[in-house]
């Protein structure tokens, strides 16, 4: 008798077990799927303004990011006319960021009509508008969960997150 190789029962409950193990963690991967989808996109934006941040004071210029929130994305512009808005005749496009499947921009407060959905960093690495202490973007998806990302007015960013709708913050 030849003692090399597999015997059909033994390859049956070997596929048998990899069946249940898949049946068992492939809907836990698509229910992870668009959380992590949305935790990315937050921290895409995130480091993105400290990347602008970082960009201002070292280049002694102001550098802004806008937000499009009917494309999903955003774009991170040096401010050459200090304007705090993208003219695409005077400002430069430094980069474009797109945001994850599924993943919506659901407002910000920088939807006032001088703000036009922009942050601008100055050359010391502070908020160019002074008017309010907090400028926020706001991400959600399909989960309920949202993400918040705030801009302090002396430039510093934090995430927070809320599974009420935005009612609280975390």
């Amino acid at each position: 008798m030849n003692n090399k190789g597999f015997t059909l029962i033994e390859l049956t409950v070997t596929l048998a077990l990899l069946g249940i193990m898949s049946a068992i963690s492939i809907p836990s991967y698509f229910s992870w799927l668009p959380r992590h989808r949305l935790q990315t996109s937050v921290r895409h934006i995130y480091d993105d303004m400290n990347m602008a941040r970082s960009r201002a004071v070292k280049t002694n210029a102001d550098i802004g990011i806008q937000f499009d929130t009917s494309n999903e994305t955003y774009r991170i512009f040096i401010d050459a006319n200090q304007d705090q808005t993208l003219v695409d005749t005077v400002d430069t496009v430094l980069s474009t960021g797109t945001l994850e499947n599924d993943v919506d921009i659901t407002g910000s407060t920088l939807n006032n009509t001088s703000l036009n959905n922009t942050y601008v960093y100055n050359s010391r690495g502070m908020s160019a508008d002074t008017s309010s202490d907090f400028y926020d973007v706001y991400l959600t998806n399909s989960t309920g969960l949202f993400y918040r990302v705030r801009a302090s007015v002396a430039g510093s960013l934090s995430i927070m997150s809320s599974t009420d709708e935005g009612n609280t913050w975390s």
